[in-house]
């Protein structure tokens, strides 16, 4: 665990009276510790965003936030930990809700259900997948990448390292008509000297490593595969804009919190996220890291997980993921 700033967090229980009413009672103890929940290892790439997260709402919450890291069976852990907490709004998962809620169906006993025992108090940002090529390949756009790939039939190859990557690869091979073959690999690390080498003909890597790595001129970005261009990347194409719609794969980032919470908590958390997201840094530092602000409205936020759900029990069938 970390304690983030507790000095600062504390200061921000010296507000006025008046800006004190606005918080419900179970939140007004200057003693009350908030943990904000995470599935990643202290000082991962992905732990880097709840700390992020947990260090723009310390001069907002009204108490000391803690990380609290609970790795382990793909966020299911976690998000376990999460929903069998007290429900009064002082542990708050934040975490990509795409992966929990597509998970689903990727597990096929999963130890919960997530749709029924998390609800989404607010919405933080969302991020998409890169299709990307060695820096010295010869195709510089969709269309030739698709040529050159089905000249060489089912030596071509492409590299992944997680679900999602996976299925934009199947989705593009089905909608291109390709024989092209999957390798998996650990991280994304793990194939940058692949792709540069040749061995490996394009790769799929989420936008927050993806553009970083771009921008040093290690690969070249190919496609976008969102339904329509990225904030963060608004000069690279989608697949639908290079003739295969129907590859729309969005993760989006979210504070979960138990089912049980009851709505003024819920909406008091949302009111501090939307206050951290609308921040001009805030959406400089998600801008630079491949992600868009997303700010889910109160309705949109409730069915989020359900619908999410719903969407990749679809992806898993049509890519035919095997189930774990």
């Amino acid at each position: 665990m970390m304690l983030i700033d507790r000095r600062k967090a504390l200061t921000a229980l010296t507000c006025t009276a008046a800006t004190a009413l606005a918080y419900p009672a179970w939140s007004q103890d200057n003693r009350d510790i908030y943990n904000f929940v995470s599935a990643f290892p202290p000082g991962s790439g992905a732990d880097v965003l709840v700390r992020f997260w947990s260090q723009k709402l310390t001069p907002i919450i009204p108490g000391p936030i803690v990380v609290a890291n609970k790795p382990g069976a793909m966020g299911f852990l976690a998000a376990e930990y999460t929903a069998r907490s007290k429900p009064d709004g002082h542990t708050i998962f934040v975490h990509a809700g795409t992966s929990i809620a597509g998970n689903m169906h990727v597990f096929k006993n999963p130890p919960f259900d997530v749709t029924k025992d998390l609800r989404v108090a607010a919405t933080l940002s969302r991020h998409s997948y890169m299709l990307v090529a060695g820096k010295n390949a010869p195709y510089k756009n969709l269309q030739e990448l698709t040529a050159a790939l089905r000249s060489k039939g089912d030596k071509a190859t492409y590299g992944t390292s997680n679900t999602s990557s996976f299925l934009i690869g199947e989705l593009y091979k089905q909608k291109a008509n390709l024989k092209v073959v999957n390798v998996n690999y650990r991280t994304s690390a793990d194939w940058i000297n692949d792709l540069n080498s040749g061995a490996l003909d394009f790769a799929i890597v989420d936008s927050i490593a993806g553009l970083g790595v771009a921008r040093q001129g290690t690969w070249r970005l190919i496609a976008i595969g969102s339904g329509t261009r990225m904030a963060s990347t608004p000069d690279l194409p989608t697949f639908a804009e290079s003739g295969y719609p129907g590859i729309d794969v969005v993760s989006w980032w979210g504070a979960l919190v138990p089912s049980t919470t009851p709505e003024p908590i819920v909406e008091t958390i949302r009111g501090w996220f939307n206050k951290a997201v609308q921040s001009p840094d805030t959406t400089e530092f998600l801008k630079a890291s491949g992600n868009d602000v997303y700010s889910a409205s109160p309705e949109e936020a409730a069915g989020l997980l359900a619908a999410t759900a719903a969407q990749w029990k679809t992806f898993v069938e049509i890519a035919k993921i095997e189930k774990i």
